[in-house]
């Protein structure tokens, strides 16, 4: 007789199942290392380049957690249970004419299985055959001596051979592949939709601070190439802050307690009447002046054409205090003065 079910086959599932959760824990460990590369790599200048690796490294990482505990490490460990469970059980053994159906069913949290039949003498017995045993069967209408475990055959020896099929079975093999998407579709979705904003939340958390440890400038005028002012703004501030954040006033179009706490402002002439109270000093220097010639920071500020633009500290900033904001706004004049003077 062959036996399917022994101390070997129970011992090499479970190692097995252990082996693959090794694996999986690797691989979770790799995504976030890689992950946290990332982070780390992370500055103000490449935040936005950066977050679009981060996010695939977390969506792909994700999925490929998710395939293979779905379709490696979740049936590894329900077949070692499975096994270690059969293991313990007395089997019996019955003869009868055998036959197997086509279609495979998995039990819950248990393995995927084939109904059998075993027709002896007295009776008709439904007995499970492990899908991975299917082709281990004897042809239908065998006359078998089957050993039989809590209704599962875990041995066969065939007394007597059925007739061999001229054409045997066929089997879909679209099946089972629509059915592991069907299984692997729902928890793919739904990683997908935590990624983005897991990593969206993240990426929020490394890239911004509160106000005391960051100076923030809104301009009243559209901004471009914000990053890489913010990043030589940080350079020439020497650490004395963590970040510098550089937004056009819509960027807080609905949030006016952000635009109240600003440290530095750029704004028009004909816009002051509107927000003079925001401002700490009468009149800032000015940024963009075309009757006077002056035009410092134009790669970054889209200026409208004959406004006058001035730099003004805020009167809400937090660093007023500790001369920050002046400070800040003296980098950036002189920032945008050697600039200017490169270019020529």
């Amino acid at each position: 007789m062959e036996r399917f079910l022994n101390k070997e086959s129970v011992q090499n599932s479970q190692n097995r199942a252990r082996r693959y959760i090794r694996i999986l824990c690797v691989l979770c460990f790799l995504a976030l290392a890689l992950f946290a590369v990332l982070c780390l790599l992370t500055r103000t200048g490449n935040a936005q380049s950066m977050l679009y690796p981060a996010m695939a490294v977390m969506l792909l990482s994700g999925w490929g957690v998710i395939a293979l505990w779905l379709f490696v490490v979740e049936p590894a460990r329900a077949e070692a249970q499975h096994l270690a469970g059969l293991a313990e059980a007395e089997p019996e053994i019955r003869e009868g004419r055998f036959s197997l159906t086509a279609d495979s069913f998995r039990i819950p949290k248990s393995v995927r299985i084939r109904k059998a039949r075993l027709q002896t003498e007295s009776e008709t017995l439904s007995l499970n055959v492990n899908e991975k045993l299917a082709g281990r069967m004897p042809p239908d209408d065998s006359l078998v001596r089957a050993e039989i475990v809590r209704k599962f055959i875990t041995g066969v020896e065939v007394l007597e051979p059925g007739p061999v099929p001229v054409l045997p079975p066929k089997h879909s093999r679209l099946r089972p592949v629509m059915r592991g998407l069907r299984r692997f579709l729902l928890p793919a979705v739904l990683w997908g939709f935590m990624a983005v904003i897991l990593t969206g939340f993240i990426f929020g958390q490394i890239t911004d601070t509160s106000p005391e440890n960051k100076i923030t400038i809104f301009a009243d005028c559209e901004v471009q190439y914000a990053p890489e002012l913010a990043e030589k703004l940080e350079k020439a501030l020497n650490g004395t802050v963590r970040m510098v954040k550089v937004h056009p006033f819509s960027y807080a179009m609905f949030d006016t307690v952000r635009l109240r706490q600003a440290d530095l402002y750029i704004v028009p002439d004909s816009h002051l009447a509107e927000y003079r109270e925001w401002f700490s000093g009468e009149k800032g220097p000015a940024v963009y002046d075309p009757a006077a010639g002056t035009a410092l920071l134009e790669s970054y500020f889209n200026y409208v054409p004959g406004e006058t633009y001035r730099l003004y500290i805020g009167a809400g900033s937090v660093h007023l205090e500790d001369g920050l904001a002046e400070r800040s706004a003296d980098l950036l004049i002189s920032l945008a003065e050697s600039e200017k003077l490169t270019n020529k």
